[in-house]
C-alpha cells in the first residue's frame, strides 16, 4: 500500500508536472500563434510599404529624367546665350535682311500703286471717250429699247397663252354631249 501511495503520489506529482508542462506549451501555442498572426499582418504591411516605395521610386527616376533632360536643354540654351557676340551678330543680321525684305515690299508696293492709277486713268479715259462715241450711244439706247421690247413680248405671250386657256371649250363641249347622251340613256332604260 505504501508503495502504491508512492507510486499515487509520484504520479501525482509527475501528473502536475506534466500539467504544468501541458499548460507552459499551451500558452506558448497561443503565444506562438499570435506572434505569427502579428507577423503575417505585420509582413502584408511591409509589403503594401515595399510597392509604395516602388512606385514611388519609379516616379522619382521619372522626374529624375525629366530634370535631366530640362538641365540638357537649358545648359544648351545657357551655352547659346553666353556667346554674346555670335547672338547680336545673328540679331543684327536677322534686322538687316527684316529691314531689305521692308524697303524691297515698301518699293514693290509703290510701283503696283502708281501703275494701277495709270490704269485706272486710262480706263476712265477710255471710258469717257467710248460715252461720247455717237455709235457706242445708239448701241446703249437700241440695247434698252430691245430689252424693253423682249419685257413686251414675254407679258403678250403670257395673256396670249392665259386667253387660249380660256377659250378652249371644245373638249368641254365633247364631254359634255357625252354625259348628257349618257344621262339620256339612263333615263330611257329606267
Amino acid at each position: 500500500m505504501l508503495r502504491l501511495r508512492q507510486v499515487d503520489t509520484m504520479t501525482a506529482s509527475e501528473l502536475r508536472n506534466m500539467q504544468e508542462v501541458l499548460f507552459n506549451k499551451e500558452t506558448e501555442v497561443v503565444q506562438s500563434e499570435s506572434t505569427a498572426k502579428g507577423l503575417s499582418i505585420e509582413s502584408l504591411r511591409l509589403h503594401q510599404d515595399l510597392e509604395k516605395v516602388q512606385q514611388l521610386e519609379a516616379k522619382i527616376n521619372s522626374e529624375l529624367s525629366t530634370l535631366k533632360e530640362q538641365l540638357s536643354n537649358m545648359k544648351s540654351e545657357l551655352d547659346t546665350f553666353r556667346d554674346l557676340n555670335t547672338l547680336r551678330h545673328t540679331a543684327e543680321e536677322k534686322k538687316k535682311r527684316l529691314l531689305e525684305s521692308q524697303t524691297s515690299l515698301a518699293q514693290r508696293r509703290d510701283s503696283f500703286m502708281q501703275l494701277l492709277e495709270e490704269m485706272n486713268q486710262k480706263y476712265e479715259a477710255q471710258k469717257t471717250k467710248l460715252q461720247e462715241n455717237e455709235t457706242h450711244t445708239q448701241l446703249a439706247n437700241l440695247e434698252r429699247k430691245w430689252q424693253h421690247l423682249e419685257q413686251n413680248n414675254y407679258v403678250m405671250k403670257e395673256f396670249i397663252a392665259s386667253k387660249t386657256q380660256q377659250c378652249e371649250y371644245a373638249s368641254m363641249t365633247n364631254n359634255v354631249y357625252q354625259l348628257v347622251a349618257e344621262y339620256n340613256k339612263s333615263l330611257m332604260d329606267a
